[in-house]
């Protein structure tokens, strides 16, 4: 491994810049982790983390520019450009508190004893300036061999980070390695200290997993293993007067790991639409994310709140239930027979309702879903001709959003020389909505024509 091909020239330039540095300071200094696994295994390599001998005050006087990540484990952000590298010395850990974090942290002049701290063995080589690469744990092997197995006692890794658990499954999926059994033995045995982890850190790992390359076997595995059982979000609250650690890692059944279960026992509602998931693009998250929960029987009106129990980010959340909630409507026109012009009209509708964008993606859903004939013949014959319509739709429809009419409220309320109220809203979404289906000319005249009949209309209505 003399050469790197998986790397951005520039930033593999700079990063060897950082070790030369270190290496003229009378330190040792290697390329660890992550990069050194990817290079070996032909993947795209996102950043380069370096291990050194070199203590932080060591680190920090030797580069320009410098910021104290995490000082006290011994991390030091090293800034070269626009590229950031994270230089660690090498330590050791004590014993874990809390199944995360350890008590105390202990630098030391060894790679190998660096090496012996992480969690799996393609994650515990070191490679250095020259390409020389230090494997004392057969990393090397395992990639090849396409194994995932934990540096040292298994147990004990898991026991240090039990978050090393939900990494295992998202490795096991996303590589497609198959995990060794002392591996997935102590998973077993420790899954319960999952619940000491944070939501957030759990779900991350979730998300890498949805959004990766085999995304039903990770989740196929997480079912097996039971580890989202034990994760905090599907935690029952404490109960006053009850034994806290007790009610703590007592697993419950939630939305989530009852989806998993169904995925695993190949009961959802729609089992050929999860097929398609890998095929679905990574971003937005919230395309992947509506055909899980979808075709698990998650409803619009579940989604957002299950998600953001999860800790997911309110943008994810908001955007997956909405991409469920146009799939919903739109679907419930396939019980309705509907002439073309009608059904335009509730296109263009949900399209104002819900937004360009959320259209948009939905499309983008449905036709992979299309593409893998997921509907019986008559009612995928059927799909398509409205996918070929709905596409012409979203493309025709000009005007999404009160602030783009050429009419403001305050114009409105002008001609009709009525004071406001809840009236003027759904006015105001009327002509929107008209301008939108073409019905109107998003000119200022005429809409402020036709307001004046609907004001007119509404006179007569009221002396009658």
């Amino acid at each position: 491994m003399n050469r790197w091909n998986q790397v951005d020239p520039l930033m593999l330039y700079q990063g060897e810049n950082v070790l030369r540095t270190l290496l003229n300071g009378g330190h040792q200094a290697f390329f660890v982790g992550g990069c050194v696994r990817d290079e070996l295994m032909g993947q795209p390599v996102h950043d380069l983390d370096i291990a050194t001998s070199a203590k932080p005050d060591e680190i920090i006087g030797l580069f320009e520019r410098t910021v104290p990540t995490g000082i006290q484990h011994g991390t030091i952000t090293v800034l070269m450009g626009k590229h950031a590298y994270e230089v660690t010395t090498f330590r050791k850990e004590s014993e874990y508190a809390d199944h995360r974090h350890p008590l105390s942290v202990e630098f030391v002049d060894a790679i190998t004893e660096d090496l012996r701290r992480r969690d799996f063995t393609m994650n515990a080589i070191a490679r250095e300036l020259d390409g020389t690469l230090t494997d004392p744990f057969d990393g090397q092997s395992d990639i090849q061999r396409r194994i995932l197995r934990c540096v040292g006692v298994a147990e004990e890794r898991f026991d240090e980070d039990a978050l090393r658990m939900m990494r295992a499954v998202r490795f096991a999926s996303t590589f497609g390695f198959r995990p060794v059994k002392s591996l997935w033995a102590a998973l077993l045995a420790g899954r319960g200290k999952l619940s000491y982890i944070a939501t957030e850190r759990v779900r991350v790992e979730l998300e890498k997993i949805v959004l990766g390359p085999d995304p039903l076997r990770g989740l196929a595995l997480l079912q097996r293993s039971g580890l989202l059982q034990y994760a905090k979000a599907a935690q029952l609250p404490v109960k006053e007067g009850a034994d806290a650690e007790s009610n703590l890692r007592e697993p419950v059944d939630d939305k989530l790991t009852i989806l998993v279960r169904r995925l695993l026992h190949r009961s959802p509602s729609r089992p050929e639409w999860l097929k398609m998931l890998p095929l679905l693009p990574t971003a937005p998250a919230g395309l992947r994310w509506s055909l899980l929960l979808q075709g698990l029987e998650i409803s619009g009106e579940e989604v957002s709140g299950l998600l953001k129990n999860w800790t997911f980010p309110n943008q994810i959340a908001d955007e997956t239930a909405a991409i469920v909630r146009f799939d919903e409507a739109w679907g419930a026109t396939r019980a309705e027979l509907l002439e073309e012009q009608d059904l335009r009209r509730k296109w263009i509708h949900l399209q104002i309702e819900f937004g360009r964008e959320i259209a948009n993606w939905w499309l983008q859903r449905q036709a992979i879903l299309l593409q893998g004939s997921v509907y019986g013949e008559m009612v995928q014959q059927r799909e398509t001709e409205r996918m070929s319509l709905a596409m012409k739709w979203h493309q025709e429809v000009s005007i999404h959003k009160l602030p783009e009419l050429a009419v403001s409220g305050r114009d409105v309320l002008a001609i009709s020389s009525r004071p406001g109220g809840p009236w003027l809203g759904e006015l105001m979404k009327r002509l929107l909505l008209h301008v939108a289906l073409g019905e109107l000319p998003n000119e200022r005249r005429p809409i402020l024509e036709f307001v004046e009949s609907v004001v007119r209309e509404d006179g007569d209505k009221r002396s009658d």
